[in-house]
């Protein structure tokens, strides 16, 4: 050692003895071991380690996308015997997602024979067990190894490129076997746009300070790369199927049937791998998932002791909810599975925990390289058991389909065949098969969807009806999305109210216990879409057609890594084009359409020229658009505030006339086209004079209807995700928005915009944002004739006393006037009048699944924060199933606990233009908070659940104890008028998530026919 080294570490050891203990002991733990990824050799020289593109070390900055596909890309053509890249379509942003398949030189030579066997084994029918046995002892194990489905879980990212590196270059004896006996199939990036965000951001602005309190761990609200373009959380749409992202991933997994899936997140505090916590989907075979799960457990848990590596095993991350990008693989045959790692993310690249150490974002992808590769192996050394456990699945779904209670499902088109398309839609893109009757049938027995105990009769199926068998391989996955209710484990059910019972017996101040239930509880999709449905015990003989995508759904394009081996010259595949904005305004692109994907679906159009006017039955979602579209574009419409006689038939109220006398000519070329493009079928009517009744195309009650001139808030107290959600459904039926800032909002000439939407968010935020002087700004532009739409959180913020937009009182709140004497034991905090109070007592864990920025509000230091953004935005609340334990009685008053994602039945008022083209009595709709609203004392209360005892509320789903109750008399949708305007408020998100279309209209209502509310 020289002289000025020696003086050097002089210095240094005298620096950190002067360091306080517990700083001493933080850089101490800084500068343990770094791990090292390259130990598992010899490596092949011709393949570029990741570094020597990136230009730097693991861990110590973000890959953006574009290096990310050149380190794939440069690894590929070196090592062209191993590695296939496989491009499965571009996102909205117009990146192309790959997956890349590795594995031995003899079986990449062999790679449409292997896929073609896993297509045999995904099929027993076709497929006798002895065949089976010997394709089992001959094919090699597929895995689905999927990184970033959330964008800001960036050492997902940064692992999956060392694992691609070691299995192409290494040629250590493991790795030799793992090559051997499976293929590898690395989806590089389930969300190349979030990530893509995140990782600009903090590249541009992270320091590396460990410190909780630093900027660089709170993502602004703009950047919140979790989430795809359009906000959307990705592992939580397999059952809307909305987004582009998750319809390539989709079709790719199908295409090859894995036996293994693995989901790579962040950021708990320790790394988390299976067992999952409980519930698990009861269509899952319990026997089979608890072994295998248990099976990668142990071998992931020996490689963690090995090393010292803090993990833990159930708890928190369960497999109920089918959405997930482990449970919808569960549901698919293979062995679904999450793991998360401790870093990386809005923890940055280093990270202090509440016990002062340091963890850094290269042990987070240390971790993640270790568990991939530990996963790799331990299918391989069991590949065969594996592939003969996924025939089974397949072979004893058809056995249980044949034989169990629940034979078939029958959907039918109905009014707005269009909706129930997209759910068929839905049905084939996860690969169940799905016919359509050319003849009407009968059931004997057959239960609708009224409730999950609903009676069985006979039952009469028209021609059009789409059947799905159970007796098919994919009857788990089909019976999942479809049934009306699914159980969770009682043991499960029984904890949740022993722990409501004690919450309840615990004082004001006392401390609660947290629920277990991780994400909504109900999602039956004939219910979410608004589309009738039945169940039936039985399978009587149906003439019918098999039913297929639209093939205009897909385009062909070529490879981008198409030079060379690598990715096979020539060759090209169907792709899915990104989903596009509609009008221009929210982006560029060409214009999307709903017209139905599904064959068979009439479409829209005219019935001719009219001479008189244009009437649009105002049944299907497509209505909506179609309005918006013509009245953005100029033209004229009018909406009939009665039922109406035109054309030789009688309308509905809500059906809405186009005059041809107030319109150009262009009229007629317009309509037919946006008709069309809609698939809504316009009538075309050549006299004005009623057959019958009062109400004519000429007549006073048909009101003129105006342009809506939307601004959105976009801003820090929003959910990202009710935005999202809000945005994509706008985009896909034509609707251009202003998104604004509240600053924006409390600055901007407001009397350009006629509609102001506040999503879901925070209503303290919302509150705190605005202020005196922009809630006032607020209120006199609603009195000036504006539209104010509040939806759930915003909603309460509009019922907070110091804001005041409705009558309407949250069920608890200390304005509430039904409240009765909660003092001693049974006390508990009120939603209003304080923000804080309102969101913590009205269930804001459940509102929007809370995030890390909203959680850190509500916790005391960074490791509770910490926990709470590791369940991944888990809620509180439950609903069993079960008979109460010890319930408590809802006494008038009482805070309601958040229900977490029930489905209930609202009754509608048909005489208030909020529920046009809803000429039912009752809607199911999703309650999933604890945001319950007293009806307005001076308003409409246009949507409510029934006060009524003897009509039953609950449909599917958990509920506590008490929440039917509470529920009952309460508003779901309120119309409250202020000077010349009005407020909407929504007690829930009706756009949540995409799935919920049957309320798609009722929002559209909101802000089509405000001149008329």
């Amino acid at each position: 050692m020289t002289k000025n080294a020696r003086a050097h570490a002089a210095l240094a050891l005298l620096l950190l003895l002067l360091l306080p203990p517990c700083a001493a002991g933080t850089r101490a733990q800084e500068r343990g071991d770094r791990f090292d990824f390259y130990t598992r050799g010899p490596y092949r020289p011709q393949v570029p380690r990741p570094q020597s593109i990136l230009r730097f070390d693991v861990g110590d900055f973000h890959t953006n996308y574009a290096m990310m596909e050149r380190v794939v890309q440069a690894i590929a053509q070196a090592a062209p015997d191993r590695v296939r890249v496989f491009d499965i379509g571009l996102t909205n942003e117009y990146r192309m997602q790959h997956v890349v398949a590795v594995s031995s030189p003899e079986n990449i030579a062999r790679l449409d024979e292997i896929k073609g066997n896993l297509r045999r084994l995904s099929d027993p029918r076709t497929l006798p067990e002895a065949e089976a046995r010997r394709l089992a002892s001959q094919t090699p194990v597929a895995l689905w190894m999927q990184y970033t489905i959330h964008g800001n879980e960036s050492a997902s990212f940064e692992a999956m490129m060392q694992v691609l590196y070691q299995l192409a270059a290494s040629d250590e004896p493991a790795t030799l076997d793992i090559l051997r006996n499976s293929v590898t199939l690395i989806n590089v990036c389930a969300n190349p746009d979030g990530h893509e965000r995140f990782v600009t951001w903090y590249n541009s602005f992270g320091m590396g300070n460990p410190d909780p309190a630093a900027a660089e761990h709170d993502e602004p609200w703009s950047v919140y790369g979790r989430v795809n373009r359009y906000r959307f959380d990705l592992n939580r749409d397999n059952i809307a199927v909305s987004q582009v992202e998750t319809r390539n991933m989709q079709r790719a997994y199908l295409e090859w049937n894995p036996q293994v899936a693995v989901d790579h997140h962040g950021q708990p505090s320790q790394f988390f791998f299976p067992p999952a916590a409980l519930p698990v989907n009861p269509n899952l075979p319990p026997e089979q998932t608890e072994r295998w799960l248990s099976t990668f457990g142990r071998a992931n848990a020996a490689q963690f002791d090995q090393r010292n590596w803090d993990f833990y095993v159930r708890d928190i991350f369960d497999l109920f909810y089918p959405g997930y990008w482990d449970s919808w693989p569960a549901l698919q045959g293979a062995t679904g599975m999450t793991y998360e790692t401790d870093s990386g993310g809005w923890k940055g690249l280093r990270w202090k925990r509440d016990d002062e150490t340091i963890v850094t974002m290269r042990s987070g992808i240390a971790k993640h390289f270790v568990a991939s590769l530990t996963t790799l192996a331990t299918a391989a050394s069991n590949r065969e058991a594996r592939l003969r456990d996924f025939y089974e699945f397949k072979r004893t779904a058809i056995e249980e389909g044949r034989n169990g209670r629940v034979r078939r499902f029958v959907i039918l088109p109905g009014r707005d065949p269009a909706r129930a398309a997209e759910l068929v839609e839905n049905l084939l893109r996860a690969g169940v098969e799905v016919r359509q009757a050319s003849a009407p049938f009968r059931s004997t027995r057959a239960h609708d969807y009224s409730g999950k105990d609903s009676p069985a009769a006979a039952r009469e199926f028209p021609a059009g009806a789409y059947v799905v068998d159970l007796a098919q391989p994919q009857k788990r996955i089909a019976k999942a999305l479809l049934e009306v209710h699914t159980p969770q484990d009682e043991a499960f059910q029984r904890e949740q109210l022993a722990r409501f019972a004690r919450n309840e017996r615990r004082g004001r101040g006392g401390l609660k216990e947290e629920y277990g239930f991780y994400d909504v509880t109900a999602w039956s999709l004939p219910l979410a879409f608004g589309v009738e449905a039945f169940w039936t015990e039985d399978e009587t003989a149906v003439n019918a057609t098999p039913v297929v995508l639209d093939p205009v759904d897909f385009t062909t394009i070529p490879l981008s890594f198409a030079e060379g081996e690598s990715s096979g010259p020539g060759r090209s595949f169907a792709l899915e084009r990104p989903d596009r904005f509609v009008n221009g305004a929210n982006g560029a692109g060409a214009a999307a359409t709903i017209v139905p994907r599904v064959g068979g679906v009439p479409q829209g159009g005219v019935t001719g020229r009219a001479q008189v006017a244009y009437v649009i039955p105002y049944e299907r979602n497509g209505a909506a658009s179609l309005i918006f579209r013509l009245l953005r574009e100029g033209f004229r419409l009018a909406v009939s505030t009665r039922p109406l006689s035109a054309g030789g038939r009688e309308w509905p109220r809500g059906t809405v006339v186009v005059r041809v006398s107030r319109n150009p000519e262009t009229l007629h070329q317009r309509i037919a086209r946006l008709a069309q493009e809609t698939g809504v079928e316009v009538t075309a009517v050549g006299t004005a004079f009623p057959e019958t009744g009062e109400t004519g195309v000429g007549s006073e009650t048909v009101v003129s209807l105006r342009r809506p001139k939307i601004a959105v808030v976009a801003d820090e107290p929003v959910s990202v995700t009710s935005y999202g959600a809000m945005w994509w459904t706008f985009d896909r039926m034509g609707v251009d928005f202003t998104p604004m800032t509240v600053d924006a909002i409390k600055r901007a000439r407001l009397d350009d915009y006629n509609v102001i939407i506040l999503p879901d968010g925070s209503p303290g935020r919302y509150s705190s944002a605005f202020g005196k002087g922009g809630i006032d700004t607020l209120r006199g532009w609603v009195e000036r004739g504006g539209t104010l739409v509040l939806v759930k959180g915003a909603a309460v913020f509009g019922a907070l006393k110091d804001v005041n937009f409705t009558s309407a009182r949250l069920v608890g709140s200390d304005e509430d006037d039904q409240k009765g004497d909660a003092g001693g034991a049974e006390a508990k905090p009120t939603p209003t009048p304080t923000p804080s109070a309102a969101e913590e007592a009205a269930g804001a864990q459940a509102s929007g699944r809370r995030g890390r920025r909203q959680a850190q509000a509500s916790t005391s230091t960074p490791e509770q924060a910490e926990v709470v953004s590791a369940q991944t935005e888990k809620m509180e609340g439950a609903a069993p199933d079960l008979p109460p334990i010890a319930s408590p009685s809802a006494r008038p008053g009482r805070v309601p606990e958040a229900v977490p994602g029930a489905i209930m039945r609202a009754t509608l008022d048909r005489r208030t233009p909020l529920t046009y083209g809803y000429e039912q009595e009752r809607l199911p709709v999703l309650v999933d908070s604890g945001y319950f609203f007293r009806p307005s004392k001076e308003g409409t209360n246009a949507v409510i659940f029934s006060a009524d005892a003897g009509a039953p509320l609950h449909v599917a789903g958990f509920l506590w104890p008490t929440s039917e109750s509470l529920l009952r008399g309460t508003a779901y949708v309120i119309d409250e008028p202020t000077g010349r305007g009005h407020v909407v408020l929504f007690a829930e998100d009706p756009n949540f998530r995409a799935i919920w279309r049957s309320t798609t209209r009722l929002f559209f209502n909101s802000f089509l026919f405000q001149p008329i509310f």
